[in-house]
């Protein structure tokens, strides 16, 4: 979403145009034969104000279907490349890649199961992407129908649902709008593709960075709860640098407070750690304030993923 103010499709002229205040002082500014110039910045001054009193953006359907549709797809075109060696390729919480794939669609499935998608079976995804005719393994084929089924009634869905709670996977129980699980789907989907990437001698891919964006503040707002000992009245500032990077502030109470401790890391690093994939003790970041709280937000964003 390239303007966090569009809500509605209200471009600023419209705005203006339903704003009696702004409507006014646009007026005067074009008005012929007016005493005195304006200054040459009042137009975008009046501009800049109608962006700033529209009300924040609502993530639609497409903006949480995509990212997932996206990672789908790269890990259809990753499965159908493996040899039948690869499918038994060592994977180190998993097993081999075939349990990964399993595992993946089981987790899928608490999703699949809320949009009425029948777990193991459901319409092949020639809707979304490229399949060979009856190519697979098993587990390939009960995940990719599964996945593609799920896009399916996802796609032709309210935006009503995006709002609608469903149990989060994980070993940690957590429940979240279907907006945050798909987050998490896309999350998990990337995350995965990379341990196959990893285990078959392929390079590693970070999804776009704007999904990076999406899955940083997904595990952000589950980083509070995730503390093994809760900080009372204070903050984190958490500033993800490079491609997808932003900055944070992370209430870890619900109590008012001061920050506590500025936290800077790698974007694309920190959604690593979040699944699991870096360990803490290595994981590079700087710090400034509260040293030990800075030193358990990482420890604690590292028991974020859904192994």
């Amino acid at each position: 979403m390239t303007d966090a103010y569009l809500s509605n499709g209200q471009s600023p002229d419209d705005h203006i145009a339903s704003c009696p205040d702004c409507s006014a002082a646009i007026a005067l500014l074009d008005e012929p034969g007016a005493a005195a110039e304006p200054p040459p910045t009042l137009r975008e001054a009046v501009l800049s104000m109608a962006r700033r009193r529209r009300s924040p953006a609502v993530m639609g359907m497409a903006s949480v279907t995509v990212p997932y549709a996206e990672q789908v797809a790269l890990m259809e075109d990753l499965l159908a490349e493996l040899s039948a060696p690869q499918w038994e390729a060592p994977i180190a919480r998993h097993g081999t890649v075939r349990a990964l794939v399993e595992h993946l669609a089981a987790n899928d499935a608490t999703v699949a199961s809320f949009m009425g998608v029948p777990g193991g079976s459901g319409t092949p995804m020639t809707s979304f992407m490229s399949v060979p005719g009856g190519s697979g393994t098993p587990a390939h084929r009960r995940w990719r129908d599964q996945a593609g089924s799920l896009l399916e009634r996802l796609s032709a869905g309210s935006e009503v649902l995006l709002g609608v709670e469903v149990a989060l996977a994980g070993a940690r129980p957590a429940r979240a709008p279907l907006r945050q699980a798909l987050i998490q789907r896309t999350f998990e989907t990337w995350t995965h593709a990379d341990d196959i990437r990893a285990a078959t001698d392929r390079s590693r891919t970070p999804p776009r960075p704007e999904h990076v964006h999406m899955i940083a503040e997904f595990g952000l707002a589950l980083l509070p709860r995730a503390l093994k000992e809760p900080r009372r009245g204070v903050f984190a500032t958490v500033m993800l640098t490079g491609p997808g990077g932003g900055t944070w502030t992370v209430p870890l109470s619900r109590a008012s407070g001061h920050v506590a401790v500025l936290l800077s890391a790698d974007a694309v690093g920190f959604c690593r750690l979040l699944a699991g994939r870096w360990p803490p003790d290595s994981f590079p970041y700087a710090a400034e304030g509260d040293a030990a709280l800075a030193r358990d937000l990482i420890s604690a964003a590292a028991t974020l993923g859904c192994d």
